[in-house]
């Protein structure tokens, strides 16, 4: 392979750098400052180190970020290593890091993680016995890269609608027709799930017990942190000088980066812990945890909460009569404690300074079919003028999506006639110790009726703040399909972190979202104008949130288009992307982690609440420190980049990014704090949700901007 020139495109543009001197290159000559033109410099070092790899025999699996398979030897033995593959796999990416005295230092992002493969093709795995149909394949890039082994540079090209002879017929495809000998299934977590089971059979949970290990080897912090130490070693016949282009060169100086505590940029610090508000005014403010002062104290809406006698539908299989119901009692009454400190001693009714908490039970017999016998209880419930609903349902059911699903087939209906609900599994109401569960049951059923059970306590302001959360939902169309069609969801939080309302744009093709969601936004900002009597003159700020980044100029475009409307306020806004959807990684060499069963989770793992800014406009926050990690298995979680978009008028990062940190304390689905803002998690609950209860027949969603807007119906 001979290669003359790398080609960097800008705009409608291609730039072309001749790799030797002699090299004939036509075209306009052009000049870059790389003190200044980053995206020129890094990806001119990004190609000198891809080329350096290649050059020394690397096994290249991708070339933006440059990926590497540092050992092709598959990770799994045993039964099913002939047939799935785990390889580690290192990625580098040259990047801008955080400002120094003034100047920007650029230097290399390098990240781990595991690449999966399905060896045998499809036509080999129809022989063992594999049904392929319903699956997603993937066949030969239409572009060769030449850096790239053959077996990484595949493309998804859709998924096999029928099997005629040696081919399968794909829908939702590039492609009409492809050969089984040349395709292989998409190697993603459910593929090798759908493949393990049928071919390994038994054997499977077996295979998975010991995949679990291979890839927490790889993921685990602690793991990734010493593979990084060893990178300084192993590269260093990289160190030196790596030819860009003529008359320019990069080197490695070798050093790992390390974030000390301060503050200020590539500084870390750690963020202070929300004070929360149980009355309105402030009055009685406490420190997190929050549940204890909840019950010496009430709900911040103690006084004027409207559903004091509330009414709860409760559906349920009728063999398990005796268990709900005691489970119910409990509820209402409490559990007792034994001489432990454990929640839910009051039960709901005076925890939450309710009058009463009446039960509607509603027997289901599910002999002639789930879904319709839970249809058919939720209508008779509907019919009860009850404030809100649980379902009772097995762990089987859980996994049941749309149509088939009793739960979504039974919310459908109630939330029909404006009645929020809540799942609630047998094996939750079966379990010896409920009454954490039901403390989380509780206080999400408390939300739904309409309840505010905490704020977070903020100073006055000189303005009137609201935050907004965006998110959006595909709807009805597959993966590669051109087709699409969005639904935006916002909601909106005052400054304090309370749920004022939410809404949804009705479905719009992609080109049209933009007007859409404008449209939204615009109903909402309306809705608030007259409930607070916002007068003309007064200060608003608006702080827009959100997690995605395909259409996040669409957004933003949106932002700006609604804020030049609003001519009778002085309005500042700033628009956030909050993701944990990218390269960066933090660790914390001295971190023990916390116990867990009889090993430890979370080593090396930086403890909750840390903020490292990246730039005027960016930082990182740890949302998931150890404690928040679930096993001793789960692997390095990444921290929430922060990032203001560079055409909003507040940008403020350090209030934005304490602002992000305090919104996870806000979620009524539990005492515990989120892994993300409420201003993130709720659009994507609405999300989950809506793409479910859309497949239910008869279902309207316009109930969710009528009886249901200022509902919690999503926790």
């Amino acid at each position: 392979m001979v290669r003359t020139h790398f080609v960097l495109r800008a705009g409608d543009d291609s730039i072309l750098f001749p790799y030797g001197p002699d090299t004939k290159t036509e075209g306009q000559v052009a000049e870059f400052d790389t003190t200044i033109d980053h995206s020129v410099a890094n990806a001119l070092a990004r190609q000198a180190l891809l080329r350096s790899f290649f050059a020394r025999g690397r096994s290249i699996s991708g070339v933006r970020p440059i990926k590497i398979v540092r050992d092709t030897s598959n990770l799994l033995t045993g039964k099913g290593a002939d047939t799935f593959v785990v390889f580690p796999e290192y990625s580098f990416d040259v990047r801008p890091l955080a400002p120094q005295e003034g100047a920007f230092v650029n230097g290399v992002l390098v990240n781990f993680g595991a690449r999966l493969l399905i060896k045998p093709t499809v036509a080999e795995l129809i022989d063992r016995g594999l049904d392929p149909v319903g699956l997603y394949v993937v066949g030969e890039n239409d572009v060769d890269d030449p850096y790239i082994l053959p077996m990484f540079n595949r493309r998804l090209v859709g998924r096999i609608e029928r099997i005629e002879g040696d081919e399968a017929v794909l829908a939702d495809a590039r492609q009409e027709r492809i050969s089984l000998g040349k395709a292989h299934i998409e190697p993603s977590r459910l593929s090798f799930e759908r493949v393990g089971r049928k071919l390994l059979g038994s054997a499977y949970e077996a295979f998975q017990r010991q995949m679990l290990p291979r890839l927490h080897e790889v993921s685990a912090a602690d793991k990734q942190l010493a593979r990084l130490q060893q990178i300084v070693g192993t590269f260093k016949d990289l160190q030196g000088e790596l030819p860009c282009c003529v008359g320019l060169s990069v080197s490695l100086d070798g050093h790992l980066t390390e974030v000390h505590q301060g503050i200020g940029v590539g500084l870390s610090r750690k963020l202070h812990t929300p004070q929360c508000s149980l009355r309105p005014g402030g009055s009685i403010t406490v420190p997190w945890p929050v549940d204890p002062k909840l019950d010496a104290n009430g709900p911040f809406d103690a006084d004027s909460f409207e559903h004091k006698q509330s009414r709860v539908a409760v559906l349920f299989p009728v063999d398990q009569k005796g268990h709900v119901q005691r489970f119910a009692a409990q509820m209402r009454d409490g559990v007792p404690s034994n001489g432990g400190n454990t929640p839910m001693r009051q039960g709901m009714v005076r925890k939450y300074r309710l009058q009463s908490l009446d039960f509607e039970f509603v027997e289901v017999d599910t002999r002639g079919g789930k879904a319709q016998a839970y249809r058919q209880a939720a209508l008779s419930a509907a019919q009860r003028e009850v404030d809100v609903a649980l379902v009772v349902i097995t762990d089987e059911d859980r996994l049941l999506l749309g149509a088939q699903s009793p739960y979504f087939t039974a919310k459908a209906v109630l939330m029909s006639q404006g009645v929020p609900v809540q799942a609630v599994r047998m094996s939750t109401i079966l379990q010896n110790n409920v009454a954490y569960s039901l403390n989380n049951l509780a206080l999400g059923l408390y939300a739904k009726l309409g309840g505010i059970p905490w704020t977070l306590s903020v100073q006055q302001r000189l303005v009137h703040e609201i935050v907004v959360g965006i998110g959006s939902a595909r709807i009805g169309f597959d993966r590669l399909s051109e087709r699409e069609r969005l639904v935006g969801i916002t909601t909106v939080f005052s400054g304090d972190g309370n749920y004022l309302l939410g809404n949804a744009t009705t479905e719009a093709a992609s080109d049209q979202y933009q007007s859409a969601l404008l449209n939204s936004l615009r109903a909402s900002l309306d809705e608030l104008k007259r409930r607070f009597g916002w007068r003309a003159g007064d200060k608003l700020r608006i702080i827009f949130h959100q997690a995605f980044k395909r259409y996040k100029d669409t957004e933003a475009k949106a932002v700006e288009n609604l804020v030049a409307e609003l001519t009778d306020f002085e309005v500042e806004y700033a628009f956030v992307q909050v993701s944990g959807d990218h390269d960066w990684k933090l660790f914390d060499a001295s971190a023990q982690g916390a116990a867990y069963r009889q090993s430890r989770k979370g080593v090396a793992v930086p403890e909750r609440g840390q903020i490292v800014p990246l730039g005027p406009r960016a930082a990182l926050v740890t949302l998931t420190g150890p404690q928040q990690l679930k096993t001793d298995l789960q692997g390095c979680p990444s921290p929430m980049l922060v990032s203001v978009h560079p055409n909003s008028t507040f940008n403020s990062l350090d209030y934005i990014a304490k602002q992000v940190f305090d919104l996870t304390f806000m979620s009524w689905r539990t005492f515990m704090p989120s892994t993300h803002p409420v201003s993130i998690a709720y659009p994507n609950l609405v999300v989950d949700l809506l793409g479910n209860l859309r497949q239910i027949p008869n279902f309207n969603p316009d109930i969710l901007i009528t009886k249901l807007k200022e509902s919690r119906w999503f926790l």
